[in-house]
């Protein structure tokens, strides 16, 4: 596992690397000026946009550096961090291919797939299966949501079980439409009072800040092949960069392709600077770098916030769960369908992905964040493949000087 995991980790670094060289740094000029239609989709730009990071963000906003502090320490930030930088670019890349090659009936990254092989099309098919049921698509989301929420509010278990497969279920009957819609109008909300609790925190917390910086630089800047590949990991799941999952989402979009594309990479920004508040939190709220995610967060909010820390932590949590959720499962009955087109495989993957949500919630699995790795990890090796093969298909950014003068 530690092999794959340094090696995947390695493959993602000098694809994004050599992305950003080739778009001559990151390519995000152009998201936001008004562009000429793109063709058939279901979403607006921003629509779109929301679904993405909705599907990015999730659990993995708030415990993606927490797990990776708790299992490596300070210095695990610092590649994570690399990882997401770099993984903008691939995000631009995924997402401009899609929207380039899209096909009806081809939903996502399987249309450019495709159009390397349809063997490697469905192999990546097969392995987003685990990924969207027992990975950071399902169980790593309901896990995190149940033990934040019984450890901080004192909700039981079997109550949760019942509650998120019946929130669930009038979210995954719109289809992408009524998540689009709802992601655009509830993520901007919880994401400025998420921002605005973390930056309270910090300012709180601020006489701490300078050793917490030190702290990351100092073990960041000390090699370590398992600091690399956890930290590398740890981003992977944070913005899915090198997956091509938030493909699907950005497929659905009307917007022309290098505008898509730029809004990717903008997801992926976004959602790392999300993510780093939380972990710039616990280590200024000194909380012992040690047992689950979860609990180490709802520690760090207690002690910047006080108790209505916990809770507001507790309500960001559910609420990135339950908009992550639909996605991941749009993006399984996606491929389901592509491997089996049958009439009833819909309903079945349907079914099966609300029954293991509701089963995370009750029954603690303490390798889901292992498993959620591994499964990325493989699920990464045909999606860089079809990067690789189709490399000189990628439009290249809506402006040459990407970055400003």
């Amino acid at each position: 596992m530690e092999g794959l995991r340094f090696a995947v980790a390695l493959l993602l670094l000098v694809f994004g690397a050599g992305f950003a060289l080739r778009f001559r740094g990151i390519p995000l000029r152009g998201a936001f000026r008004r562009a000429p239609d793109g063709g058939a989709g279901a979403l607006s730009p921003g629509a779109a946009l929301s679904s993405a990071l909705c599907g990015t963000l999730g659990v993995g906003t708030v415990l993606s550096a927490v797990s990776a502090l708790t299992e490596g320490g300070p210095g695990a930030l610092l590649p994570l961090l690399l990882g997401t930088l770099t993984g903008a670019s691939l995000k631009y890349a995924e997402i401009a291919l899609t929207l380039r090659l899209r096909k009806p009936g081809l939903p996502g990254p399987l249309a450019p797939l495709a159009a390397c092989s349809p063997h490697l099309a469905r192999l990546y098919a097969l392995l987003l299966l685990p990924v969207s049921l027992l990975g950071m698509g399902n169980l790593a989301q309901v896990q995190a949501l149940s033990s934040a929420l019984t450890q901080g509010i004192g909700l039981p278990r079997p109550l949760l079980a019942l509650a998120v497969p019946l929130l669930l279920l009038p979210l995954c009957k719109g289809g992408i439409a009524r998540i689009g819609r709802a992601a655009s109008l509830c993520l901007p909300v919880a994401a400025l009072l998420y921002v605005a609790a973390c930056a309270l925190g910090l300012w709180r917390l601020r006489a701490a800040l300078p050793a917490a910086l030190g702290a990351v630089l100092e073990g960041g800047l000390r090699f370590r092949p398992e600091l690399l590949a956890l930290g590398v990991a740890r981003g992977l799941f944070l913005c899915e960069a090198g997956l091509g999952t938030s493909a699907f989402a950005h497929g659905q979009s009307r917007a022309e392709v290098r505008t898509q594309g730029a809004l990717g990479a903008w997801e992926a920004l976004l959602a790392t600077g999300l993510c780093l508040l939380a972990a710039l939190l616990l280590l200024c709220s000194g909380m012992p770098l040690a047992g689950d995610a979860s609990g180490a967060a709802l520690a760090a909010f207690r002690a910047a916030l006080g108790p209505a820390g916990g809770a507001l932590l507790c309500g960001m949590l559910a609420f990135f769960a339950l908009s992550t959720l639909p996605l991941w499962w749009f993006y399984g009955r996606a491929c389901a369908r592509f491997l089996l087109p049958f009439r009833l495989t819909g309903p079945v993957y349907t079914l099966l992905f609300l029954l293991l949500s509701g089963l995370g919630c009750l029954f603690p699995f303490a390798g889901v964040w292992r498993l959620a790795d591994a499964c990325n990890l493989l699920l990464a090796l045909p999606n860089l493949a079809m990067l690789f093969l189709l490399r000189h298909k990628v439009p290249p950014p809506a402006e040459k000087k990407i970055f400003p003068q």
